[in-house]
């Protein structure tokens, strides 16, 4: 049966600090940190306060909107193994469609999130091309009028991607390289494709499991590297030629929230292990597990968010409902608060007890 969620966006758009005003291209913003330089934006909505409009995307899917000038760029998929792929283009102003290309997934991944279905990467644009990767392998582009300019089945090429609930890193788009981070049941790799043409530039095989983060790129050095949460290890890889550069022993079991960067600093939350750290980035290669961590401090389970830092703090939120605020430079905690959703559980809990009691 199909599904029609609602793809909505604001009457004031939350968009970042470079490229034209207003674009938001890839998941978290133009520079990876989630952070906008928009000022005066809403903080209240409701089904119609705030709300400039609102349109039916067909199937599922959670992959975040990604905006190039006018245009708003988003996927979904549907069909009885969430197999058929789409990719949509609305007008900013106004959400009228203006065009909605169609794929056909080569696999079905070995699990998905119901949600999501095969759409839970967040694309990408360059302003000229679009690019997206579905959980059922496959890597498509399209131009900015939804024409297809190349396609790639990675399931038929390296196999299905093995993981329970599916793919979810999404591509990261440095210059003229496309970078896909697998991680998965199978052989996990790190593949880096020229933007143009979708061919090979390199292909890194990574030693880890099943992961759901997204790669970031940073200049180290005056180079470029990419940067990759994993099973038990943080790496950075170079941007060119896909080698190894350094790796962090520092996170425990799978990982979900994508890490961030500000200045000579790598921020992340790790999962299971309940850990906020930062390290630090200026060069050195090889093993830095015991040179480069430059705080680290217990969290109660921020496994799913994805960490902000803003000016001399770090933000992230935690699973449980509570809000968190250190200190970037030390990793001092500056406040701990629940939020109110989950103040209004515990006096939920608190008034249940009462009433039986």
């Amino acid at each position: 049966m199909t599904r029609y969620p609602q793809l909505a966006l604001l009457s004031v758009l939350a968009f970042p600090l470079a490229g034209p005003a207003g674009d938001w291209p890839a998941w978290r913003g133009p520079d990876g940190t989630g952070v906008s330089g928009e000022k005066g934006l809403p903080v209240h909505w409701s089904a119609d306060k705030n709300v400039l409009w609102k349109v039916p995307v067909a199937g599922a899917g959670v992959s975040a909107p990604v905006v190039r000038g006018e245009r708003v760029f988003v996927t979904s998929s549907d069909g009885r193994s969430n197999d058929r792929l789409h990719l949509f283009c609305f007008r900013l102003g106004d959400g009228r469609q203006l065009w909605h290309s169609k794929f056909f997934g080569s696999a079905v991944s070995e699990g998905q999130f119901p949600p999501g279905g095969m759409a839970v990467p967040t694309p990408a644009t360059d302003g000229r091309r679009v690019y997206a990767l579905f959980g059922t392998g496959d890597l498509v582009c399209t131009d900015v009028e939804g024409r297809p300019v190349w396609l790639r089945s990675l399931a038929q090429e390296y196999g299905p991607f093995r993981n329970r609930w599916g793919m979810a890193a999404s591509p990261l788009l440095v210059g003229d390289l496309l970078v896909v981070q697998v991680d998965h049941y199978g052989q996990s790799y790190l593949l880096g494709v020229e933007a143009g043409t979708g061919a090979n530039r390199w292909r890194t095989v990574r030693d880890a499991a099943v992961n759901w983060t997204s790669p970031v790129a940073v200049r180290v050095g005056g180079k470029t590297q990419v940067v990759c949460v994993g099973t038990g290890t943080v790496k950075g890889y170079a941007a060119d030629t896909g080698a190894e550069v350094w790796a962090v022993r520092c996170t425990h079991g799978q990982c979900i929230p994508s890490p961030v960067v500000q200045g000579d600093c790598l921020y992340l939350v790790s999962g299971r292990g309940f850990s906020s750290l930062a390290i630090r980035l200026d060069g050195q290669q090889g093993d830095r597990t015991g040179t480069h961590v430059r705080w680290k401090v217990p969290s109660r389970g921020a496994n799913i968010p994805s960490p902000v830092v803003l000016g001399d703090y770090y933000y992230y939120a935690e699973d449980g409902g509570w809000a968190d605020c250190l200190k970037a430079a030390t990793g001092e905690r500056v406040s701990s608060a629940p939020s109110r959703i989950t103040l209004l559980r515990r006096s939920v809990k608190a008034c249940s007890r009462l009433m039986w009691a």
